[in-house]
């Protein structure tokens, strides 16, 4: 037998035992398919491995800070040459700040990591009111990470200079938009409330710069990754003429051709 012929029955030899172990090997069991692994928020498997307790088995629940931005996400992401306020009008007239960001509230352990944004009637004469985007970006949170914070929506920008910051609407009574839509600024996104009963009808506003949907406490000792929301709106809060009041279809049709100019294949 030559050389040529040796490696031939070689490879037919190590094929034939591949397919032996696949058709003969024991049946596990069929295991469940998974329909997205696209993000960790809308994949059907958990973050992590399930674990025994006693007799019961505990998959883990969603957690943000196994989620970073994939290229794609961030390619996904929006310019937001001008933001606005959330509630009231865009330079956030007919409102009112009840509880400013990093205020300190020793009842509650710790600084607002927020602003508490209300209608100028005060109590729950706000409830229902709308929410707006206050820029161009991407939905990349949409439900309830814990009773206390209510609906809430998380929204990814990308500002002029480049950096990504994440605009969060906490407390609300309704989601007007899914997860991994793109909002354009000034659309409706929510309606205010108030975490189904437990407080008076506000807006809980909070800015976060972050690589990944940032949630967490609505008080903290340190500041992480939270930026004043209302100094982030003001400073980007564009006052020349040409950037005042574009209508809708004048930011969608922006939007387009910022997807447009994305190279392919890279």
């Amino acid at each position: 037998m030559n050389l040529k012929h040796g490696i031939t029955l070689a490879v037919i030899l190590i094929a034939a035992t591949f397919l032996a172990y696949t058709l003969w090997q024991p049946d596990k069991g069929e295991k469940a398919g998974v329909r997205s692994l696209r993000t960790a928020q809308d994949a059907d498997a958990p973050d992590g491995d399930p674990r025994q307790v006693g007799e019961a088995l505990v998959i883990p629940a969603f957690d943000h800070r196994l989620h970073l931005f994939t290229g794609a996400d961030r390619l996904r992401i929006p310019r937001a040459k001008r933001l606005d306020f959330p509630v009231g009008t865009e330079s956030g007239a007919f409102t009112y700040n009840a509880q400013p960001f990093w205020s300190l509230n020793p009842q509650r352990g710790g600084h607002h990591t927020g602003d508490d944004l209300n209608g100028i009637g005060g109590m729950n004469s706000d409830l229902g009111d709308t929410v707006y985007a206050i820029g161009n970006g991407l939905v990349i949170y949409s439900g309830e990470p814990d009773p206390s914070w209510g609906k809430t929506l998380l929204i990814a920008h990308r500002l002029s200079d480049g950096r990504i910051v994440q605009s969060m609407y906490s407390h609300l009574q309704e989601i007007l938009v899914p997860l991994n839509e793109q909002v354009v600024r000034g659309q409706q996104v929510g309606r205010i409330g108030n975490a189904e009963g437990q407080y008076l009808a506000h807006l809980h506003f909070e800015m976060h710069e972050a690589n990944g949907p940032s949630l967490g406490a609505g008080y903290l000792s340190h500041r992480t990754n939270r930026l004043d929301p209302t100094a982030t709106v003001k400073s980007n809060h564009a006052s020349a003429s040409e950037e005042i009041g574009p209508s809708i279809a004048e930011i969608v049709a922006q939007i387009q051709r910022d997807n447009l100019a994305i190279p392919i294949g890279f």
